[in-house]
């Protein structure tokens, strides 16, 4: 094992020196610039100033403790980790468990030759550890023994196989600079930060005033209560285009840090992303964890002929806030290219070869009626309002209610044209989404549970729910549930689906 930069103690090895610096900036990342900055909004008080500087210094020192007290020990199966200051943490990882190795550079991590190491195992949402930070040379090691270890080799008989030779290797996909800036435009994250700015500002009128009275400074800004409407509207139409226009430079930046030169590759039951602009992000997976793909469209996915392709994985880390997260399989993929790409992935699911089977014709009666009672719903609460006296609600709002109607009717006959499902002895498919069309496929062997729903709307309409559930499955995200299927089919696919099962071994 190398032991460059490593202060080797009885118990096994320290991080490397600088990371209570990398710990640090974490924690002033996430926790106290928030802090400051909500602080430096309102009126000063030393009190706050006092609170803010003592929790800083707080959190400092508790950074560098845990530095003291973080031990690691690479052995030949295993990986040791001790960890904790006043609850101790001994933790024993064989090679064998740890499914995905994820590894983090920023531009400080790259000036000092370290990375942020992730750790991911089938176990749950979280990393079995994060080590922030190593040497390269100990990144490269635990990388090595984990995929050694996996693929069931003597390591004493392999030659070593370095990342530049899988770097080197035709990639599945990769984006251009293009491609990345077209996805900011399509993903449109700029409203998530604009929205938040929003409401940071609705909350912080201190904060408003001092930036409207800087901006006279450059502009005067005109008293709307005095000018013509023409003026008006000219205003509200520059504004309007500033704010789109600034949104969409938010959606491409952050699309150009995340996904800058994003590259795919497949090294034998592996799966291999580097992506980043300043921050770079290695990640892997094994390709049996993988447990469903999905396939995502909205109307500028349409309008620049392009799909998203995400895939749901077996344990490991599900959300961003967890760690690293390996999840885009093509951010940006041209719909043409879908099918080939798929299948040298996966060559079980031949989407080229799915016949998708619609609902029942009578599934749009039940989507429009629904509708009709939401919409009945909404009217009795515009009426109880109107009802109070501090309250008039013009005619115009009740037009807009019957109104709705005929676009209730249009949804309905629209979601049993775009719903639909596909089974055949390997794979499970799903699709759904009127103006947002998304489609999961499952392998039939990654399957762990199927769930039969039924509603008392379902019952009477002798109807029901087929659910599908995966090993690390999102209820939240989209996923293989087929509604309103006529109950004697969604009993015999579910019949069909357990007698595979029992003949095949669960691999997941």
């Amino acid at each position: 094992m190398s032991t460059k930069n490593l202060a080797q103690t009885d118990k096994g090895s320290r991080l490397h020196k600088f990371s209570p610096i990398f710990t640090l900036i974490e924690v002033i990342k996430r926790t106290i610039i928030p802090l400051i900055f909500g602080v430096l909004t309102y009126e000063k008080s030393v009190k706050i100033q006092i609170t803010v500087i003592a929790v800083v210094s707080f959190l400092s020192l508790f950074s560098i403790l845990q530095y003291w007290f973080y031990h690691y020990r690479i052995k030949d199966d295993e990986i040791e980790i001790k960890e904790g200051i006043f609850f101790k943490k001994n933790r024993k990882v064989p090679y064998t468990r740890i499914q995905n190795v994820n590894m983090l550079q920023n531009p400080l991590h790259r000036l000092l030759n370290v990375a942020t190491l992730q750790l991911e195992s089938a176990s749950g949402g979280k990393p079995e550890a994060v080590m922030r930070v190593v040497t390269l040379d100990v990144a490269e090691e635990i990388k090595q023994k984990v995929k050694y270890a996996i693929a069931d080799k003597v390591i004493d008989k392999i030659v070593e196989k370095d990342d530049s030779e899988v770097i080197a290797n035709q990639p599945l996909h990769q984006l251009s600079t293009k491609d990345v800036i077209k996805y900011g435009v399509i993903s449109q994250k700029g409203m998530f930060y604009g929205a938040i700015l929003f409401g940071f500002l609705a909350q912080n009128q201190y904060f408003v005033a001092k930036a409207m009275t800087y901006l006279n400074f450059f502009y005067q800004i005109p008293d709307f209560t005095k000018i013509t409407l023409a003026q008006g509207a000219i205003y509200v139409l520059v504004v309007g285009l500033a704010i789109f226009v600034f949104l969409q430079i938010m959606s491409t930046l952050w699309s150009l840090m995340k996904f800058y030169k994003f590259k795919l590759l497949k090294d034998d039951d592996r799966l291999h992303a580097s992506m980043g602009l300043l921050s770079k992000v290695s990640a892997t997976i094994p390709l049996k964890r993988i447990q469903l793909y999905r396939i995502s469209e909205n109307p500028l996915h349409k309008y620049f002929k392009a799909r998203t392709i995400t895939i749901e994985t077996a344990g490991g880390v599900n959300t961003d806030n967890s760690g690293i997260v390996m999840r885009w399989l093509a951010p940006y993929i041209s719909k043409a290219k879908i099918k080939t790409f798929i299948h040298a992935i996966e060559p079980k699911i031949g989407i080229a070869t799915v016949t998708w089977q619609l609902l029942p014709a009578r599934t749009w009666k039940r989507v429009f009626r629904r509708s009709l009672y939401l919409l009945a719903l909404a009217s009795i609460i515009l009426i109880a309002i109107a009802s109070t006296p501090q309250i008039s609600i013009r005619y115009h709002a009740w037009a807009i209610m019957i109104l709705m109607i005929p676009a209730a009717f249009i949804y309905a006959k629209n979601f049993v044209k775009k719903t639909a499902y596909f089974i055949n002895d390997d794979i499970i498919c799903f699709k759904s989404g009127v103006w947002f069309g998304k489609q999961s496929f499952v392998k039939i062997s990654k399957i762990q549970t199927v769930e039969i729903l039924e509603s008392p709307f379902d019952r009477r309409n002798k109807m029901a729910t087929l659910e599908i559930d995966t090993a690390g499955s999102n209820p939240l995200l989209h996923h293989v549930r087929i509604p309103y299927l006529e109950a004697t089919d969604a009993y015999k696919l579910r019949n069909f689906i357990q007698k595979k099962l029992q003949k095949t071994e669960l691999n997941w």
